[in-house]
């Protein structure tokens, strides 16, 4: 979080690279905004700010209509952030509160309730309990704006328990009832098919068609497809559509989602950010990797479907799997794979099935890489990627890939691994980026 004067100085200048880092509240209004808001800027006394949307409204301040701070783009500090609070904030964007409990994301978390509540609210303002209800909000929210559901389907989509919850809830956090935020907007509806479509905006720039290509090459075969700016892959029972129009009209992109379960909205849509890493901060990233960047300005980081899958994948490799895959019609969850012929498969196929290796957003970087690393015949390229696309650790870097070293050579940065691993100290904390736009230049 930032010092009063800078934050200030943000919102008085309306500045929009700020929006998603903190909320301003205005206390003699109490509502909050973004940075860039074009409401009229609020006296010094009359101005607090928020690390989070969901801490100003624990502290009661409801969101603003017109600029809509709960819709922009996660703040990207708890994806580099890799300790207990950026580990439980990714979780509960997951759900985990919604499924398991408060109870159940500090058994995830290996600490106390208690602990885990003081951890939060010190860090971001919110205790658990009050971020999943934030997180309900927002998604009753795009649910309502974006699709033509009833409400009180809505209303079990976003999580809540009831519709009189939902109809508490989203007054208490955009003040006015659900039919409110819906009045006078065109919404698209469910089709025959039950597609929703929705949109997931990010901040630009984002160079999708360069992530896409890379996409593309390590595409698997029957689970997943890239034309030309669109993505489409199974997920579960359904199936995800993400299309980046070109050129956009809007720093968003569009998502097609057919799934059985309305409840599956939440998880998907945030499966689906970290997919494309859609809440990072490609401003600061670019500037730390200079001039590395400068051909493909945004490029992301993609994430993954399944933590699992994209683990076995990197064991494999794309042939290996693709092979599996066309054989199992996809890659089978860690119980069936407990007795494959590969040595390094089946031992993390058992380690992820009894519960001691995690494969998430929310899993300790570094006691899962060690986990990783113990694996018998497990590669350093394995486990960074591994690192990379399922953990979502920005600094990752597969020093002994060949086409990094052809890139770099290519380039004029370094002649041999030594002198490349050695050049990329540079580009800490952000060398998982870098790693993509090493790749994308060997293509």
């Amino acid at each position: 979080m930032f010092d009063f004067e800078t934050a200030y100085l943000a919102m008085a200048s309306r500045d929009a690279r700020f929006d998603g880092r903190f909320v301003v509240a205005v206390t003699s209004t109490r509502v909050y905004c973004r940075p860039s808001c074009p409401s009229r800027t609020p006296k010094p006394e009359n101005t607090r700010f928020f690390g989070l949307p969901a801490a100003a409204e624990s502290a009661g301040f409801r969101a603003c209509r017109r600029c809509r701070p709960d819709a922009a783009p996660a703040s990207p500090e708890w994806n580099v952030r890799g300790d207990l609070a950026a580990r439980a904030l990714r979780l509960i964007a997951g759900g985990a509160v919604d499924d398991e409990g408060v109870a159940g994301l500090a058994r995830r978390l290996a600490v106390s309730e208690r602990h885990l509540h003081r951890q939060l609210v010190a860090e971001v303002g919110a205790g658990p309990q009050a971020l999943a209800i934030h997180r309900r909000a927002r998604t009753a929210r795009l649910l309502i704006e974006s699709s033509g559901l009833p409400l009180a389907d809505v209303a079990f989509a976003a999580g809540y328990a009831s519709v009189r919850q939902f109809n508490e809830g989203v007054r208490a956090a955009f003040g006015c009832p659900p039919g409110d935020l819906r009045r006078g907007r065109t919404a698209a509806v469910l089709d025959a098919g039950g597609v929703l479509e929705l949109r997931l905006p990010y901040r630009a720039p984002l160079a999708a068609g360069a992530m896409l290509d890379l996409l593309a090459a390590d595409a698997l075969p029957g689970v997943e497809e890239v034309t030309g700016r669109t993505y489409r892959r199974a997920l579960g029972a359904g199936e995800v559509v993400v299309a980046f129009p070109d050129p956009p009209d809007s720093p968003a992109a569009t998502l097609r989602l057919s799934l059985d379960d309305l409840r599956d909205v939440t998880a998907a849509v945030q499966r689906c950010r970290e997919l494309f890493d859609l809440d990072a901060d490609p401003e600061t990233i670019d500037a730390a990797l200079g001039p590395l960047a400068r051909a493909r300005p945004g490029l992301r980081v993609p994430g993954c479907a399944d933590g699992f899958e994209m683990a076995v994948r990197a064991i494999l490799g794309r042939e290996r799997s693709a092979e599996l895959a066309a054989r199992e019609g996809g890659i089978p969850g860690a119980a069936a794979l407990r007795t494959h012929s590969d040595a390094t498969v089946r031992a993390l196929a058992r380690a992820v099935n009894d519960g001691s290796l995690p494969l998430d957003r929310g899993a300790d970087r570094e006691a899962t890489i060690a986990a990783l690393r113990a694996l018998p015949g497990i590669t350093p390229w394995s486990v960074s990627i591994i690192a990379m696309r399922v953990l979502g650790d920005p600094d990752a870097f597969p020093g002994d890939d060949p086409r990094l070293l052809r890139a770099a050579r290519r380039l004029g940065i370094a002649g041999d691994k030594k002198a490349l691993l050695g050049y990329a100290e540079r580009w800490r904390p952000w060398r998982s980026y870098a790693t993509m736009h090493l790749w994308a230049e060997s293509e």
